[in-house]
């Protein structure tokens, strides 16, 4: 549902803080033309759980290339620190192998992280009455994407990333949907670690 005195969307309640001014939302506009930093300042502060940076992106067309570069860029240079840095086979580290590695690894993730998403969007559609779209999350969650940086930590950095991802979906699945901060918590924890459980990868990348 949406306020009709704030313009805020929301789920089964509402704090309705008044009139929000038409400037509020649009005091960080997007540039014409190559956006890139300005996007990655819009990420920033969508990690920071900026929910007027959320509101921002999450109805702007021209995120999604960029929302894609970041989120490919950044898992990666996470693949290849972590390959250069523990892998002892030097076959793999060659051309071919290498490359094929990479766009499987993208591919794992790429999956995985939309299932993740989409689960949490079916319970937030059916089950809290969230009226968003998927797009609308998928926006800043590939914006937010790049604290799967955190996964070159040793031993535990795949649970340490997913669980950092997670904290922003509250945040996002909160603005779009009006998804209860406790519930989408529990949704996206439990559908992150069921995933990555039934994949064996819950304290390891996928190569």
């Amino acid at each position: 549902m949406k306020c009709e005195v704030c313009g805020l969307e929301y789920g089964m309640s509402h704090n309705c803080p008044g009139p929000i001014p038409a400037t509020a939302e649009s005091q960080n506009p997007a540039p014409p033309g190559f956006a890139l930093w300005h996007y990655l300042g819009e990420a920033w502060r969508i990690v920071r759980w900026d929910d007027a940076a959320i509101r921002r992106v999450k109805d702007d067309p021209r995120v999604m290339p960029y929302g894609i570069f970041i989120w490919a860029a950044t898992n990666t240079i996470a693949l290849l620190v972590i390959l250069y840095s523990r892998v002892r086979n030097p076959r793999l580290l060659r051309p071919g192998p290498l490359l094929f590695v990479i766009l499987f690894s993208l591919l794992y993730s790429a999956t995985l992280s939309l299932l993740q998403m989409g689960i949490v969007h079916f319970v937030a559609r059916f089950f809290c009455a969230g009226e968003g779209r998927f797009v609308q999350v998928l926006r800043p969650l590939l914006l937010a994407s790049f604290v799967y940086v955190l996964q070159v930590i040793p031993i535990a950095g795949v649970l340490i990333a997913g669980l950092a991802f997670v904290a922003v979906m509250v945040m996002v699945f909160d603005e779009v949907h009006g998804m209860p901060q406790l519930t989408a918590f529990l949704v996206s924890a439990a559908a992150g670690v069921g995933l990555r459980i039934l994949t064996g990868d819950i304290f390891r990348p996928p190569f």
